[in-house]
């Protein structure tokens, strides 16, 4: 459907015109489309599954990914013009973050409902119920107890409903991505859902709900061009560069099959019909004598090159021969050997010197030792001195006189040194290190065979590289074994690989050959048909090779065939089209006269903004919020972050006004960011809202609170009031009305009331400490009450503490008050300073606290005064 259809489905949403428009599109931007509606912008794991699919869609059959194209379950749900969804309360919550379980949070189905929680008791937990339970643009992921030690692997809850046109209905939902149809016209306004984006550069852009959906899709299709041109770049660097200097004839026909390789190349029809035999080897070998130019010089070079091939083999086989694993072997056993021989010996010698002073006699260190000692007698004097020495003797090491027992044992080591197990430690060590040496002095280096090397590389590239292969791993098993002798584990220690002597061995017999084979012939049209042949006979040698690099050539044209057709699904003018013919429809005058209606009635005359078509980029056009005043003003200079929070709210209910249902708005912390200066204008605005469509609004601001309360009193709008505290290890436990210092009069009258009940129960218990404490504890919260009134019906709530206004309409209600209230105030509010715990009584004066009857006959007063003095005043206009 093109996109000047659209523009006659006036009574469409903007999301269904953008889900009749995509049943064209390719599949994977209609699972685009999805991912944007339901969670914005993709991130980075969305856009690699988003990649996968397009290619998937041309033919990789790799990807096991399955699309999912946008569907009408996925859109915001409007059930019908003039029915509304009403959210009625959320129970049964399970493995959502760290919320209590057994809780029912209930809403005010035709009003509005206030949920006040300060920071970390739950409130956010509730909200990222609703954002997926409604599928709100912005859902975000949903967490279990971290805490806890088995937490429930999937989200749940029961959310209850209510329709116009039905009875009441309860939804079981899961976080597993689905959700009941109805629940989608619910909408979640918080600051991921704002409607209004800041660029980091200059501009405030108003985008209304739907209008972003084809900015966002042109922008995963650029970039998913960005990542499919980088892919083809690197497929284009992979090309062979063999293709650039080849090795096969342009005679030949399988030359000629690849030197025009495409991607639909079928690799059979250009496969040489027969195996290349001896018999071609030989005829071929007699074309190439035939047709050399120079016999002499040709066939010199290929013996020179022989010879070094010749030298390369045998180098070769010097390393087979020193490293192999008989040689790897014989080092470990003379090694073992060696061990086992100096262990004996250690042995001897502990069995003959244990009981001596000092320790390690007869080991390595202390035979370096005596050993010096010996030299050094040789040289001490010129006829030498007898080692070891005797009796009387001066020592070589201590330099002091030798007397008879230390002669006898030094005499004692000479004789061990000298006993056969010593001498054949050492002869056997000797072996070993020989042994040792000579696996050591292996020459293995490629640096050796560098000129054959290169010579071999550019005959036979395949028997260099097995070459190179070999020497290196040969370069390791040495180095592996060595520091297996020096006693280091080595995991997985490697062998010599397979020897390459025969093969350069053949590479030299057939070089020689062909050298010999070298001579010239000529010819006219004949010498043709010999090249031909000769270059058939060539190619067909190396047929293997060419075909393997034909292969690898043909899967990398396909994959670039492949993203050539990716790269045509990412153009965006289709997009920008649908898009303009959006904004066309959409942002109407009417549209701008409801933005500037909204903007007002948050922020008054002090933003002075208006909605303007400035340009457009790739998907859709871009709408610029303004100053009247200034136009090249920098909007995100000039308004703060409370003033852009009312442009985005404005906006988001300028896009409600369009829409032929008033279901349930819900509002996470919509003053959040706010200062005093628009918190009142907002609780106007969604007071307001509350008398038409259901209203939500969960908020850790108090005075914004008791504005919505008072709001709603003022304009006799249902209103249901909760609060979240914490508990020990969970959150979000739900409580009727607010806390004390937030509840109204009435509300604290009926809690003194309930108090007063359970005291008395303390009384006829005869707990008479309990009751005293208690009754002290009430009369505490009574004087409170009694304070609260002169600030909520004395004054009027004309003047509250901390309001950033004073309510002068109420002044004149104010007069009602007569000098029997006033004594009537003075006596309950002194009765209850006789009783708070906030006074310490005399020590010889500890009175009993009120009765009962007494104690509820005080809340009564209270009660009655309140009634009275607010009749009266009810009666002023």
């Amino acid at each position: 459907m093109s996109t000047s259809n659209l523009s006659e489905k006036t009574d469409d949403t903007v999301p269904k015109r953008i889900l009749v428009w995509s049943q064209n599109r390719p599949l994977w931007q209609r699972d685009a489309l999805r991912r944007i509606v339901l969670n914005g912008y993709p991130d980075e794991n969305a856009f690699e599954e988003v990649l996968a699919l397009c290619k998937k869609e041309h033919g990789d059959q790799s990807v096991t990914l399955t699309a999912e194209a946008l569907s009408k379950d996925h859109l915001p749900v409007d059930p019908g013009a003039g029915e509304s969804i009403s959210l009625t309360g959320i129970t049964n919550v399970a493995g959502v973050n760290q919320l209590a379980t057994g809780q029912t949070l209930a809403f005010e189905e035709a009003g509005i409902t206030i949920v006040y929680g300060q920071n970390g008791t739950g409130k956010s937990g509730y909200t990222r119920i609703l954002k997926n339970a409604c599928r709100s643009r912005h859902a975000c992921e949903i967490m279990s107890d971290v805490y806890s030690a088995s937490p429930t692997r999937t989200a749940r809850a029961d959310l209850t409903i209510a329709r116009t046109s039905a009875a009441t209905e309860t939804v079981s939902w899961e976080n597993n991505g689905k959700s009941a149809e109805l629940l989608a016209a619910i909408t979640v306004f918080d600051r991921d859902a704002a409607s209004v984006h800041v660029q980091k550069k200059n501009e405030v852009w108003f985008r209304p709900f739907g209008l972003d959906i084809p900015d966002d899709l042109a922008g995963v299709c650029q970039e998913i061009k960005a990542r499919l041109m980088i892919e083809k770049e690197t497929l284009e660097g992979k090309r062979n560069s063999v293709f650039a200097n080849p090795v096969w004839s342009s005679r030949s026909a399988l030359g000629k099959a690849l030197s025009a390789l495409r991607h639909d190349t079928d690799i059979s029809a250009i496969t040489p019909k027969s195996p290349f035999s001896d018999a071609d080897e030989a005829r071929l070998t007699k074309l190439q004598a035939d047709l050399a130019q120079d016999p002499a010089v040709a066939a010199k070079a290929q013996r020179d090159y022989a010879t070094q091939l010749d030298q390369l083999e045998t180098y070769l086989k010097r390393i087979e021969q020193a490293l192999n694993a008989d040689a790897t072997q014989a080092l470990h056993a003379a090694k073992k050997s060696a061990d086992d021989m100096r262990s004996a010996a250690n042995t001897a010698a502990h069995d003959a010197f244990s009981r001596l002073a000092l320790e390690g006699v007869g080991e390595n260190v202390w035979r370096t030792l005596w050993e010096s000692a010996r030299a050094y007698s040789q040289v001490a004097k010129e006829d030498g001195t007898a080692f070891p020495p005797s009796s009387g003797d001066i020592c070589v090491l201590c330099h002091q006189e030798i007397d008879e027992p230390t002669a006898a044992r030094m005499l004692g080591f000479e004789e061990f040194i000298k006993k056969d197990t010593e001498t054949k430690a050492a002869a056997v060590e000797r072996v070993f290190q020989e042994t040792e040496q000579k696996f050591r002095a292996a020459p293995v280096h490629v640096n050796k065979i560098s000129v054959a090397y290169r010579r071999l590389k550019a005959s036979n590239f395949a028997l260099a590289k097995q070459v190179l292969r070999f020497i290196a791993l040969a370069r390791r098993v040495q180095a592996q074994t060595l520091a297996q002798i020096s006693g280091e584990e080595v995991p997985n220690p490697l062998a010599l690989p397979e020897s390459v002597t025969d093969a350069v061995r053949n590479e030299a017999t057939n070089t020689r050959a062909y050298a010999t084979s070298l001579y010239d012939t000529s010819g006219g049209e004949a010498r043709e048909a010999v090249l031909n042949e000769q270059a058939d006979l060539q190619d067909r040698k190396q047929s293997r090779d060419l075909l393997d690099i034909a292969k690898t050539e043909i899967a990398r044209l396909v994959e670039l065939k492949r993203i050539e057709d990716c790269l045509r699904d990412t153009a965006t003018t289709a997009i920008t089209r649908l898009g303009n013919e959006i904004a066309d429809n959409l942002i109407t005058p009417r549209m701008r006269d409801r933005f500037q209606q909204e903007i007002v009635a948050l922020a008054g005359n002090r933003v002075r903004v208006e909605v303007v078509r400035s340009g457009g980029k790739f998907g859709s056009p871009q709408y610029e919020v303004k100053l009247y005043a200034n136009p090249k003003a920098k909007v995100h200079d000039v308004l703060s972050e409370g003033e852009q929070t009312c442009v985005a709210l404005a906006s988001y209910l300028t896009e409600l006004a369009n829409a032929s249902h008033t279901s349930a708005l819900v509002f996470d912390d919509p003053v959040s960011s706010l200062d005093h200066r628009w918190r009142s204008n907002v609780a106007k605005r969604l007071a307001k809202e509350a008398g038409v469509r259901q209203v939500i609004v969960f908020t850790h601001d108090m005075i914004f609170v008791n504005d919505l309360a008072q709001l709603a009193l003022e304009r006799n709008t249902p209103i249901a009031l909760a609060h979240l505290t914490r508990g020990q290890d969970v959150v979000g436990i739900v409580n009727k009305d607010l806390p004390w210092t937030a509840s109204s009069i009435r509300d604290r009258i009926d809690k003194l009331e309930k108090a007063a009940r359970a005291a008395k129960c303390l009384f006829e218990a005869h707990d008479d400490e309990g009751y005293k404490t208690e009754v002290a504890s009430l009369y505490s919260r009574l004087r409170a009450t009694w304070e609260r009134a002169l600030e909520d019906i004395v004054f009027a709530n004309v003047v509250i503490r901390h309001r950033d206004y004073i309510d002068t309409k109420r002044l004149k209600q104010v007069t009602a008050l007569e000098e029997i209230d006033v004594r009537t105030f003075e006596s309950g509010f002194k009765k209850c300073c006789d009783f708070v715990d906030a006074h310490d009584p005399s020590r010889g004066h500890d009175p009993e606290p009120p009765e009962p009857a007494e104690v509820m006959a005080d809340i009564q007063a209270l009660k009655d005064w309140s009634k009275v003095l607010r009749s009266k005043m009810n009666t002023i206009r």
